[in-house]
């Protein structure tokens, strides 16, 4: 049983942009449709709750690990057709971005600035300067964890600001179709270029994090109002708000999910206490806390 079930008390840690996570019961690396779901056939045999990693961004891993099968979806491929760019649920946002510019198709280009992959932009609606995976989806092929597969468009997903229905079920996105515009291919290049350039300026990207901790307000800026607070370069323990982007918590090293949901709590208690406002977190607590 072991042995089809992947890895006993993986470190999860290795696999998250933050450098955090206790161990998993059991995991499973999938680079293909196939692994995907022969693991979730496993999981279901053996009564397991199953949690989806992919990029490992926007993720909180409990330090005390996650209970059942994590399964790591690696299974990166793309295809394009006119405009379309279908792609597997593991592949990187930036793939996705990159595909589309090379071959013309413009409108995607923000997807280059987005850590994390696929599957993850449909479940939580990642976006960046001004535009979201609602945009640009048309729809995206789903598995449950009785293996029943089924296709549902963009109107579906009950999309709103980070959030979309898939968040708190046990659905799996198998893989995503996405339309761009007929562009220009240098154009489409340069633009990611730009936006690339701006993000390293404004983000701590040498940093391990999580990318944005807290969603933005209606009408202002998460990071805006943690700064106002006096907030910037605040610590608990190796877990630090970071002095070049209010709205990033980076690990400075050794710094645990407790250390990071600690200075979270520390933040959204401070700006209700001075705004008024309260901040939703935008990252995911996950496992046993």
């Amino acid at each position: 049983m072991t042995a089809r079930l992947g890895a006993r008390d993986h470190p999860l840690w290795e696999h998250t942009s933050l450098h955090i996570g206790g161990p998993a019961d059991f995991y499973v690396s999938a680079r293909s449709e196939d692994d995907l779901l022969g693991a979730i056939t496993v999981a279901r045999e053996h009564e397991l709750p199953v949690l989806i990693l992919g990029g490992g961004t926007n993720l909180l891993v409990s330090d005390r690990g996650v209970r059942g099968l994590v399964l790591h979806n690696q299974w990166s491929e793309s295809q394009v057709n006119g405009t379309i760019v279908t792609a597997a649920s593991g592949t990187p946002l930036a793939s996705v971005a990159a595909v589309a510019a090379r071959n013309g198709i413009a409108g995607l280009e923000w997807m280059a600035t987005v850590p994390g992959t696929v599957g993850g932009a449909v479940h939580g609606n990642a976006g960046a300067f001004g535009s979201e995976t609602a945009d640009a989806l048309v729809d995206a092929t789903l598995v449950d964890l009785n293996g029943g597969v089924w296709t549902q468009d963009n109107s579906a997903f009950g999309f709103a600001y980070r959030t979309s229905t898939l968040q708190g079920t046990p659905i799996i996105c198998l893989r995503a179709r996405f339309r761009g515009a007929a562009g220009d291919r240098a154009a489409a290049v340069a633009k990611i270029k730009e936006m690339a350039n701006e993000r390293i300026t404004k983000q701590p990207l040498a940093q391990p994090n999580t990318g944005s901790i807290f969603r933005n307000p209606p009408g202002d800026h998460a990071g805006r109002l943690i700064e106002d607070c006096g907030l910037k370069g605040a610590r608990v323990g190796g877990a630090l708000v970071s002095r070049k982007h209010a709205n990033f918590i980076v690990n400075t090293g050794g710094a645990t999910a407790a250390d990071v949901w600690t200075l979270m709590l520390r933040c959204m208690a401070e700006v209700q206490a001075r705004h008024g406002v309260d901040l939703v977190p935008e990252v995911e607590r996950v496992g046993e806390w």
